[in-house]
């Protein structure tokens, strides 16, 4: 029985929990998830589609309430004895007085709308030649200007109708009461009691401020639309939300006045549920995640829990029952762990048993031959930093002393008048001083040429004055940073093979030059070239620093930015071009520089 039951089970613990999982807790998981799912959809649906269309059907009533006042506004506007009078007779009325008539007649009519949460904007035009508004108006008042706007036109050609809806009317009040966006708009035509026509009234909400009070309780219920009849959203409670256009294209296709509906997107996993305004020939609309209507099926998920906390503690049971077969075999291999420990991994456990425990003893095992090749790299990686250590220390005192005796021989030199020996110790110590300063990388590339000048005048004590040197940039580009030694060794490169074989007429242009946002320099010489040069031959005892050298260099300087070096070589000489990120330091002025400048201003 225990060799039918060893043959069954897997080989390994893993396989043998995991096979646990599966039978015990996964497949009937699987199938509770299924059916109380499959009841959470066909509950929320019924419910959650019945709640958010009375929930629409009440933010509908408000938005016509909304527009039953509006529309009340305008019979209060044309019934209105003052107005009436105003419009008919201004001539009976200074100009500030018949202002300021219509000005308490908008703000008294304006107070019954301050529930509704929507601000209400006026316009009148009589057609006496004046034109009230109860706003600031984006563009001047002009009668000429609005007489001629589409709403007048559509008043004055309309027959049979004295009022139109506009759901999308263009912004027309200052953008510092209110930013760009459309409004909702009654064109009215305002008539005396024989019906004749006396002024033109354009009354406008801003139904967005309406919407956003209507929505500032209901934010976590979900998200809401407000859409007009081509389903363009003209206001909604989240900008960054979208509804499905598959969703938007079946809602489209309801003709009925007043039809409301639920529709779930099974792509966004989402419940819409709209109902139509017959007044704005638009759409309202409700979007809710279905992961927020989980919260109402309190009954399944405790029957749910319930069930799969039966079955946890079956599993757990069960996963206790498998694994006390392997932790007897653990504990033991813990011990003699801890005897190859207490013996500086020096012993090697046996490597018995099989599955895991085989498989662990093998790991550590290995693991104890890389630490003990580990160890053995440090203690010769720290030998050979100790050597290399020495050798910095030895490498920082020959060149001091180098240094300190140039000094001597420089104060030697100028107590004797012997100028030609004291500027070749000026220029080796600039050189030397340069090369000793290791803090620093980059340097002005004034003083790169300076290091260029000192270099010249000990190659011309050696060979004479027969090689000249030229620069060609701009006085900004002499506070350029440069990385230090980048074209003195391309100088000195020039002279021992380009004109390695001559000593005359020898010339090296030096160009810098600012493109944008890199600095571009140019070493050029005259000599032999490349090629001729390799002919030659030339020997030198110490290697010189070479083009890949240098590249490098800008390469570790200038990481992940743009860097180059590129070399042409012709029988008429040699060109070395290199580009670089462009970087300034600002030149500051000594004090005295500073007061001239002071003065001068």
């Amino acid at each position: 029985m225990n060799k039918w039951i060893r043959g069954l089970t897997p080989e390994t613990f893993k396989n043998r929990i995991l096979m646990a999982f599966l039978l015990l807790v996964l497949a009937p998981f699987v199938l509770l998830v299924i059916y109380n799912f499959s009841e959470t959809e066909r509950v929320l649906q019924e419910e959650a589609s019945a709640k958010n269309e009375d929930q629409l059907l009440d933010i509908e009533k408000s938005f016509l309430d909304v527009l039953g006042l509006v529309m009340k506004t305008g019979l209060l506007l044309e019934q209105d004895d003052t107005i009436r009078s105003v419009m008919k007779n201004p001539e009976l009325k200074d100009p500030l007085t018949r202002k300021e008539l219509v000005e308490n007649k908008f703000a008294s009519i304006e107070n019954s709308f301050f529930l509704t949460g929507a601000t209400v904007y006026y316009t009148l035009v009589d057609k006496q030649g004046y034109a009230y508004t109860s706003f600031a108006p984006r563009e001047p008042l002009n009668y000429s200007s609005i007489t001629n706007e589409a709403w007048v036109k559509m008043l004055s050609s309309n027959e049979g109708e004295s009022s139109i809806w506009n759901a999308s009317d263009t912004n027309y009040v200052s953008p510092v009461i209110k930013p760009n966006q459309n409004m909702l708009s009654l064109y009215q035509m305002l008539r005396d009691e024989n019906l004749k026509e006396y002024a033109y009234a354009r009354i406008s909400i801003d139904y967005e401020q309406w919407f956003n009070k209507v929505m500032r309780d209901r934010q976590r219920e979900g998200i809401y639309y407000l859409l007009d009849h081509t389903g363009k959203s003209m206001v909604q409670s989240d900008a960054d939300e979208a509804i499905d256009p598959a969703i938007l294209s079946a809602m489209l296709e309801v003709k009925e006045p007043s039809a409301s509906a639920s529709i779930v997107s099974q792509d966004e996993k989402v419940l819409y549920t709209f109902s139509r305004i017959a007044q704005l020939n638009g759409f309202i609309v409700k979007k809710v995640p279905l992961s927020l209507l989980f919260e109402e099926v309190e009954t399944l998920k405790k029957r749910f829990f319930a069930i799969f906390g039966l079955i946890t503690l079956v599993f757990v049971m069960m996963t206790y029952f498998i694994s006390s077969t392997i932790t007897v075999p653990l504990k033991t291999l813990q011990r003699k762990m801890e005897i190859s420990v207490k013996t500086n991994l020096k012993v090697k456990l046996p490597e018995q048993g099989r599955g895991e425990i085989l498989a662990l003893t093998r790991s550590f095992n290995t693991m104890i031959d890389d630490i003990n090749g580990l160890m053995e790299r440090l203690q010769l990686e720290e030998r050979q930093r100790q050597i290399v250590r020495f050798q910095v220390l030895l490498s920082q005192m020959n060149p001091h002393f180098l240094l300190n005796t140039l000094n001597v021989i420089k104060s030697i030199a100028l107590e004797k008048d012997e100028d030609d020996i004291y500027e070749i110790c000026v220029s080796l110590g600039k050189i030397l001083e340069t090369t000793l300063n290791v803090e620093v990388d980059l340097i002005l590339l004034k003083d790169e040429i300076a290091l260029i000048d000192s270099y010249m005048r000990i190659q011309s004590a050696r060979f004479g004055g027969h090689i000249t040197v030229s620069y060609e940039l701009s006085d900004e580009l002499n506070f350029a940073l440069v990385p230090k030694f980048c074209l003195q060794p391309l100088v000195e490169n020039a002279i021992i093979h380009g004109f390695g074989g001559r000593r005359s007429d020898g010339r090296i242009e030096i160009k810098a030059e600012a493109r944008h946002d890199l600095l571009y320099l140019e070493v050029a010489d005259n000599g032999v070239g490349v090629e001729r040069a390799k002919e030659k031959k030339v020997f030198r005892k110490r290697k010189s620093i070479g083009i890949q050298n240098i590249r490098e260099s800008l390469e570790l300087l200038f990481k992940n930015q743009s860097t180059g070096l590129s070399l042409a070589s012709s029988e008429e000489g040699t060109k070395v071009m290199m580009h670089l990120p462009l970087l300034l330091s600002k030149p500051y002025l000594k004090e005295a520089d500073s007061d001239v400048d002071r003065i001068d201003r």
